[in-house]
């Protein structure tokens, strides 16, 4: 094989690592690159995967790759990957298909400036989200036509606590140049000897949390033929109290900060909670045969599942009202068998009398003792055909009875489709709970026995919080703050005026008896932090606005804040589903004017679905999708991505305008949505002095690399477009 006639060929491998294969000349001895063409990008990644383990401080992650050359010619050349950007590399080796490949480590500075030249010669800006990084650099073995080689590369690392917490990231972030991603990519975070494990955090993924001791917890992700818009970062902080504290944040220049607030216990809590438990159960004639099976297993395992201490009585209800008992029982094994026994004999028939269960069961938390939390779990599968049946006289009936000692939260569970969406969210938001749904193919007992496993074991209750000097927090979500139960974290998210480091409180109730944890030395910075943040309390505030106007009707004010908030965010909602603009036909021209985001569109268009949505029914499968958005915005603990169009980055929103060349290539078109047509534009080609004079911004090369061709705000009147044509 006579090597150095190949065609040149350059590839991108997802973005998990940003690799090129250029001919047998390769990179020289200085790091300068052959003035190759850019051809065709046929050297995929088929499968992705990272281990890492975490011993203390010492972080040893194992990247492996199975990479595919899909092209005629053989690909043979460089390897280049990205390293940790406050990693000192200790360790590093790559393997393919079992033999050893020597390597370099280049500095920031060296690899800043083969990045530049990559961006100057291939024209992609795809490497300058890792402009400050170091890189590694290899020869990589041929890989003929058609066939594949397994790559795996070892780099080890000391990682330090920044404000309270240590920090774990992954190159993910594809650029949507057309390039193939992974079609599998997996991810696994094994954290050993963590004393005092508390908070664990992705902002990105909802990834797989498995915590076998309070030293020890494994994290994982996957996903299959996406392409993830953002890279991987794992949070965790590290406490000796019961409760662990920690706080992630993020401050545009000249605006309000904002900031996630983790709250963790360990395993197990120093006293375990008491608590009263009313479990109330639908018996009515729809939930015949295999609906009533399932609903008795699981409120069978419930009963049997409750700690001395505990207290508890049962509820079935269908026209009429049945209790177990008259009042609370203590737990103990002869109470727990007859309450089984009262299950076995329970008979599904007669209408649904959702008001009076729901009075009864609030009159058995009434004659509790005030110390102890009391919780309802609410079971049905209907809307109130019997006694009281308006929503809203049911809402009153039951804030009117509440206990004037203490709130029950209320966790409603509906079963099927054929229940009121809005009697179940508006009562379990009043009463501090939450509303969850059963799909009419899906197992009762597994939905309401899985969520009341999270649930089990409370360790503070009447949870407040209180921030000490130099915060100024002007906003907290949710509020007031939910229980804290073993096991479980507490995601809150929140704005503040003013950051620095100080002190913040944490207190709540064990047993009647307070509890106070004090944190000193958190932080919430005075200037940049993590984009994520801002977009997962953008995603709560939209999911509390949708709620708001669910209840109470499409109010233009409130339709016009989830509007703004959409876009500036990137966030499509059932409101801003225009913010997805059709992409314009491949080679079509585009003025300028005609790039922006028409935000007087979008609202008017906002206003109408609003008022479709509004008039909507509370039951159906619709009803309760809709529901299920809602609350999934509401109650967001990551800022996962919404739609392929949309893309948030380092706190702006870019959209998908079009293409200008072939669909998926370079000529992908994006536009940053706060883009006006009054806006002063600058022309800038990629690649040229003027586009290096941008990357003066800290933000900028996060930007800049999301496309060859871009529209970006760099002023209140001005913006630049960059082009590679």
């Amino acid at each position: 094989m006579r090597w150095g006639r190949l065609l040149w060929q350059k590839i991108w491998i997802g973005a998990v690592f940003l690799a090129g294969l250029w001919g047998a000349q390769g990179i020289s001895a200085q790091g300068e690159l052959p003035p190759a063409p850019l051809l065709a990008r046929q050297v995929v990644v088929e499968r992705h995967s990272v281990e890492a383990v975490v011993d203390g401080p010492l972080v040893e992650v194992q990247v492996t790759q199975l990479l595919r050359n899909r092209s005629g010619q053989v690909a043979e050349g460089v390897y280049l990957f990205p390293l940790p950007a406050d990693a000192a590399v200790s360790d590093v080796e790559m393997t393919v298909d079992g033999a050893v490949l020597e390597g370099r480590v280049l500095d920031r500075e060296e690899a800043r400036r083969i990045y530049e030249q990559i961006v100057r010669a291939q024209r992609d800006p795809a490497l300058l989200e890792y402009w400050e990084r170091g890189i590694f650099q290899t020869s990589v073995f041929p890989i003929p036509p058609g066939e594949t080689r397994t790559v795996s590369f070892v780099y080890t690392y000391w990682v330090e606590p920044v404000d309270g917490l240590f920090h774990f990231h992954v190159p993910l972030r594809l650029r949507h140049l057309g390039q193939v991603g992974a079609q599998e990519i997996s991810i696994r975070v094994d954290l050993q000897t963590a004393s005092g494990l508390r908070a664990l955090y992705t902002p990105n993924f909802p990834s797989s949390v498995e915590r076998s001791a309070d030293d020890h917890a494994t994290v994982t992700y996957s996903t299959a033929g996406e392409l993830p818009a953002n890279d991987f970062d794992l949070y965790w902080g590290t406490d000796d109290r019961a409760v662990g504290l920690s706080l992630l944040s993020y401050k545009p220049a000249g605006e309000e900060g904002y900031f996630v607030l983790l709250a963790a216990p360990g395993l197990a809590g120093e006293e375990i909670v008491e608590r009263d438990l009313v479990v109330v159960l639908d018996v009515s004639g729809s939930m015949r045969k295999a609906k009533l099976e399932q609903a008795r297993a699981a409120v069978q395992s419930i009963v049997e599942s409750l700690r001395p201490g505990d207290r508890f009585n049962l509820v079935a209800f269908s026209s009429g009202v049945a209790l177990w008992r008259e009042a609370l029982q203590p737990v103990d094994g002869v109470g727990q068998r007859e309450a089984v026994r009262w299950l076995e004999g329970l008979r599904a028939v007669g209408s649904t009398d959702i008001n009076r269960a729901l009075l009864e069961a609030l009159a058995q938390v009434a004659e509790g003792e005030s110390a102890r939390p009391a919780y309802i779990l609410f079971v049905t599968d209907g809307q109130p055909t019997q006694g009281e049946t308006e929503v809203d006289a049911i809402v009153r009936n039951a804030l009117g009875h509440l206990p004037a000692e203490r709130t029950p939260r209320l966790f409603t569970f509906g079963v099927g489709y054929d229940v009121n969406t809005d009697l179940l969210d508006i009562l379990a938001a009043e009463l501090r709970g939450g509303s969850h749904y059963v799909a009419p193919d899906a197992a009762i007992d597994e939905a309401v026995g899985a969520f009341y496993a999270q649930v089990s074991t409370p360790v503070l209750a009447e949870i407040e919080l209180a921030f000490g000097a130099p915060f100024t927090v002007t906003a907290l979500s949710p509020d007031p703050l939910p229980d804290l139960f073993a096991g479980r974290q507490l995601v809150a998210v929140g704005r503040y005026t003013a950051g620095g480091t100080g002190e913040v409180a944490l207190a709540g109730e064990v047993n009647g008896k307070a509890r106070l944890y004090v944190y000193p030395e958190r932080t919430l910075v005075v200037g940049g932090g993590n984009p994520a943040v801002a977009r997962l309390w953008a995603m709560r505030q939209i999911g509390q606005l949708l709620s708001l106007i669910r209840r109470n009707g499409p109010d233009p004010e409130l339709v016009e804040e989830i509007t703004q908030l959409g876009v500036r965010y990137g966030i499509v909602t059932p409101y801003t589903s225009s913010l997805v603009l059709e992409p314009l036909r491949p080679g079509e021209e585009i003025p300028l004017a005609e790039l922006g985001v028409s935000s007087e569109q979008l609202h008017s268009e906002a206003l109408a679905q609003a008022d479709q949505m509004y008039a909507a029914p509370a039951a159906g499968e619709a009803a309760v999708a809709a529901s299920q958005a809602r609350a999934a915005l509401q109650q967001a603990e990551v800022a996962v991505g919404t739609a392929a169009t949309v893309r948030y980055v380092a706190g702006r929103s870019f959209v998908l305008r079009g293409y200008l060349a072939e669909e998926g290539s370079e000529g992908a078109l994006w536009v940053d949505t706060g883009f006006v047509e009054t806006m002063a534009v600058t022309t800038v080609v990629l690649g040229s002095d003027a586009y290096f004079d941008l990357l003066a911004e800290p933000e900028m090369a996060q930007w800049l690399a999301i496309s060859a061709e871009l529209v970006v705000v760099t002023g209140p009147e001005s913006a630049v477009r960059v082009t590679a044509r």
